[in-house]
């Protein structure tokens, strides 16, 4: 039968010649696709060419037929790979002087890429043991390729020179293996025969060994293939007299009279040749037949090649109910699919048929799985029954656990709040989510636990309208599947792996394992992927991610053979690889009336930004029309206009019920570390006083500066009353006096100063729990000796200022200001670290545990915002105009900052400077202060004047709320 080039689909050419052939009843005829998804595309042209009932055909696959001719069955992958290992070990050890300690999870990876060999060796029916000859010989090897150029064969000898000439042990390790592998391939082979199982190419060439199958059809259709395997060539040979062969082809790319023949028909011509075709292809010019719209779009991003979906709609100018399945879009990387269908708009498509799956690794099960693996591989701490927080709390939080388990978020509360870093099974509550597993067919059962919790939750709590509550309910049945079959594997004792080869397994199989979407698959806007096209034909289409590495694919080199040994075998090689993607390419585009090739330009993403080799050949032909555009991302630096909070008649009436002792007798006092902020920025101090906004609460085992301080602040603070013989819990304070003998009794016994330490870790950093410093991590211990050098270096210092008495430690202080200008009496104060009297003067001391002394020249410079502000001077300062307030004090107040970082230097001395001479009483200073500090505080109280950004910008990094401020 000839071909007039014309606007008939491939499928639909087929079936008007097979009913010209065979009539109505096609009950005696088999139809064999390289794809399962033709079989209804094809099932629905019969029906509208007959235009009447008709007796179907039977349909196959490739596989099926071979299937049929053997008595052995397809074993599972997992199963194979482990019968490999069990080959592989025999043979080693047979030929080895120590038996070889290789476990099964080392050697996995190894099987599957000798797996992938032997099952290529056979499709394609090589001699095994001429090819694992022993390449060493090289003369030998020449003796292999006679018919190959001297030129040839010495690039031949130089490739292995190049390829082990550096590494000795390398190339032993390369040569040992290699003279194995014909050994193990065999006994292989035989031990899954015994077994009656096979891997795909072990069946195919079995079922042509046998010889004696007679095929029940009468006759057998093979449909739209191109690139045979030796098994599938046998066997197409073997039935050449009772079957139809249908190639889908095109002159454009097969006809070397009209046209320098592409790559895409390297297979076509040959198989052309050796089969036959039922159609005569020659004159088929579907490709150039009529003039065809071409599009090609640069994107600047993977994701962003989604954006060209929107208006390749409106092009196609149909109605949204548009039922006609010649509309496709192509993803030549899967992996876009969720963006692809977030793209298209219910509003524009009703009826959209995904054909490939939704990956599982998209879903929530999958992160799921992975957090408890990581809690059961990372998080179990030695054999005690407790977690590290750090994966606990991944699991706490995540939406499945949630919902099986509603204590969760009150778990997490406690663990975060309790600085608890080891939670305990008691503590986690929920025994079966939080056991503890020690093989991988425990951590197996445990999944399958978790998982099956989870699939009756979504059960009792999806609707049915709820399109991605089915898509979840799917995705765990699917993966609690997968769990069950490894399960069984390691229960059997066929899979002995340890838990990290299980979970590593397990994530290549969820990888790898779709989620079939259920729709009408003849019916409305096609998305597929490339393999999916198979002798499918649309007039619209558009094809996202046309790159090298993806049209054609990237090669996998999952091989132990060298490329130059796969093309002498007739294996399967790159340039194998190419030509197949050139003719899916070129017969997906033959009958198109309209198409967009959408390609990334992004190397940030992918690595793969060069369009594809395909894109640039059609550039390069005269005759076909191309349009080119760019999806261009448009990228504005963000406009922030500066947020002023502006003080209205509500907002005052607030900020002095807080503050205002004379409007509130119970007014908060205004602490020196709140006026700082107020200071800094003012708008931080609306967010934080004001509105009492914080900061997330988190668990973390890195101490902050803050928390640290505060734990060094409490452990001075034991070790003093320890000194003054005063009880933590006594609210009477007598001052004491302090002499060097008693500080160095600390220093001569650690031990005592470590269980003060250890006293502030409990009662500051594990909220009142007592830990023991063999249940610190490292972290904590590090912080701990920190904070132990830092209590050495004050009890240094103070041996030397001794004797000396304390009058108070962590000291409360109050005073009042009255602002008459706007009749505002503020309360403020805070704690003072330690009160002491030393020569008849009254010392306020203010540990520091970082930073250093930051300079001013005067008061008003402790007032003004700027990047090195002497916050801490103003912070004493305070509390010693505070304390000046008090008539029970009427020494010389003296105010100082320790600076423990610098505490060892020689003379060192904490008394701050003003005008580079020591204060010796802070009351000479009072009034100068006590001027700029209460303009500075009144400012609060003045409507005039609005919350506002600071403008050193440099205190923005640590803040809680610099996110609010897009700063």
């Amino acid at each position: 039968m000839a071909v007039t080039p014309s606007s008939e689909s491939f499928l639909s050419l087929v079936a008007r010649d097979l009913i010209s052939r065979f009539g109505q009843d096609l009950a005696g005829v088999a139809v064999i696709f390289p794809s399962r998804r033709a079989r209804l595309f094809f099932n629905n042209i019969l029906y509208q060419q007959a235009q009447k009932p008709v007796w179907a055909p039977s349909y196959y696959s490739v596989e099926e037929l071979f299937q049929q001719m053997t008595t052995l069955h397809p074993a599972d992958p997992i199963k194979l790979v482990c019968e490999l290992y069990k080959a592989y070990l025999e043979v080693y050890n047979s030929k080895s002087d120590q038996p070889s300690s290789e476990t099964l999870d080392e050697f996995y990876s190894f099987g599957e890429t000798l797996l992938n060999d032997f099952d290529d060796i056979d499709k394609h029916l090589v001699n095994a043991r001429s090819l694992f000859s022993n390449l060493q010989d090289l003369d030998l090897l020449k003796d292999d390729f006679l018919h190959l150029s001297s030129t040839q064969q010495e690039a031949l000898s130089h490739y292995f020179r190049q390829t082990f000439q550096g590494d000795s042990s390398l190339q032993a390790a390369f040569w040992s293996i290699w003279s194995m592998l014909g050994e193990v391939y065999q006994l292989y082979r035989s031990n899954l025969e015994k077994e009656q199982i096979a891997y795909p190419g072990m069946l195919m060439r079995r079922a042509l060994e046998e010889n004696d199958h007679q095929f029940r059809e009468d006759h057998y259709v093979f449909v739209g293939f191109n690139v045979l395997n030796k098994c599938e060539e046998q066997l197409f040979r073997r039935m050449k007299d009772k079957a139809l062969f249908y190639w889908d082809t095109d002159s454009y790319y097969l006809d070397k009279e009209n046209n320098e023949m592409n790559e895409a028909g390297t297979f076509l011509a040959e198989n052309i040749r050796k089969l036959g075709s039922a159609i005569d292809w020659k004159g088929s010019e579907y490709f150039l037949s009529s003039e065809k719209e071409i599009t090609i779009i640069a994107s600047p991003s993977e994701n962003g090649q989604s954006a060209a979906i929107p208006g390749w709609i409106d092009s196609l100018n149909c109605s949204r109910t548009f039922s006609d399945p010649d509309s496709a879009i192509v993803l030549c990387n899967e992996q876009i699919l969720p963006t692809v269908m977030h793209s298209i708009s219910p509003d524009k498509v009703a009826n959209v048929n995904i054909t490939m799956g939704f990956p599982i690794t998209q879903t929530p099960v999958s992160s799921f799985i992975q957090v408890l693996g990581d809690l059961q591989l990372k998080g179990s701490s030695g054999s005690g029954s407790t977690f590290m927080y750090k994966y606990v709390l991944p699991v706490l939080r995540h939406p499945y656990t949630q919902m099986v388990f509603p204590e969760a978020k009150a778990v997490e509360i406690k663990l975060v709040q309790g600085n608890i870093f080891f939670p305990s099974q008691d503590e986690l509550i929920d025994r079966e989510l939080f056991g503890k597993t020690k093989t991988a067919s425990e951590l197996a059962n445990y999944l399958l636990s978790a998982v099956q919790r989870v699939g009756h939750a979504l059960g009792r709590n999806t609707a049915e309208s709820d399109i991605y509550g089915g898509l979840y309910q799917e995705s765990v049945f699917r993966s609690y599947q997968i769990i069950n079959r490894l399960y069984g594997l390691l229960l059997s004792g066929e899979l002995q792996i340890e838990k990290t080869t299980f979970l590593r397994l397990l994530k290549k199989l969820l990888a790898t394992t779709p989620i079939p979407f259920h729709g009408e698959p003849v019916k409305g806007l096609q998305v597929m992927g490339v393999l999916e096209t198979r002798v499918l034909d649309f007039k619209n289409l558009i094809l996202l991610s046309v790159n090298e590495g993806f049209m054609p694919g990237s090669s996998n080199d999952n091989t132990f053979i060298p490329q130059f040994l796969r093309k002498h075998f007739g294996l399967s090689t790159l340039e194998h690889q190419d030509s197949v993607y050139a003719y899916y390419f070129y017969r997906l585009l033959q009958r198109t009336e309209k198409v967009t090739l959408v390609y990334n330009t992004d190397k940030t993403q992918t690595g793969k930004a060069e369009m594809s080799r395909f894109i640039l050949q059609l550039l390069m032909d005269p005759r076909l029309n191309i349009r080119r555009f760019s999806i261009q991302s448009s990228i504005k630096p963000i406009q922030t206009e500066p947020i002023e909070i502006i003080k209205d008649k509500l907002l005052m009436e607030k900020i002095r019920q807080k503050y205002d002792g004379s409007v509130n007798p119970e007014a908060r006092a205004l602490s020196p570390s709140a006026l700082n902020v107020l200071i800094d920025c003012s708008l931080c101090f609306y967010y934080q006083y004001i509105e009492e906004l914080k900061s997330k609460e988190e668990l973390s085992d890195e101490l902050d500066s803050a928390v640290f301080g505060t734990i060094f602040h409490k452990a001075a603070e034991l070790l003093y009353r320890r000194i003054g013989n005063i009880d933590e819990q006594s609210k009477n304070f007598s001052p004491f006096l302090v002499q060097k003998e008693q500080l160095e009794f600390f220093t001569e016994n650690l031990y005592l100063l470590d269980k003060l330490i250890n006293q502030a870790f409990s009662e500051i950093y594990f909220k009142g729990r007592r830990m023991e410093l063999k249940q610190y991590n490292g972290e904590q211990l590090i912080n701990f000796r920190v904070v132990r050098h830092l209590l050495l270096r004050l009890i240094e210092l103070d041996k030397k200022r001794a004797p000396f008495y304390i009058h108070g430690l962590e000291h409360k202080v109050y005073g009042v200001f009255n602002l008459k200008r706007h009749g505002v009496s503020l309360k403020v104060g805070g704690i003072i670290d330690r009160l002491e009297e030393k020569d008849g003067s009254l010392l306020i001391v203010d540990y520091k545990t970082s930073g250093t002394a930051k300079p001013y020249k005067s008061m008003e410079d402790l007032v003004i915002p700027k990047e090195l502000r002497a916050s801490h001077v103003f912070q004493t300062f305070t509390y010693a105009s505070v304390l000046a307030q008090n008539e029970k004090y009427r020494q010389p107040i003296v105010p100082a900052l320790l600076y423990l970082q610098e505490a060892g230097k020689d003379h060192y001395s904490p008394v701050i400077p003003y005008e580079k001479e020591p204060i010796m009483d802070f009351r000479n200073l009072k009034e100068s202060f006590e001027e700029v500090f209460v303009q500075k505080i009144a400012e609060l109280f003045d409507s005039e004047i609005p919350f506002c950004q600071t403008t050193v910008v440099s205190k923005c990094s640590y803040c809680d709320f610099k996110n609010l401020c897009n700063r």
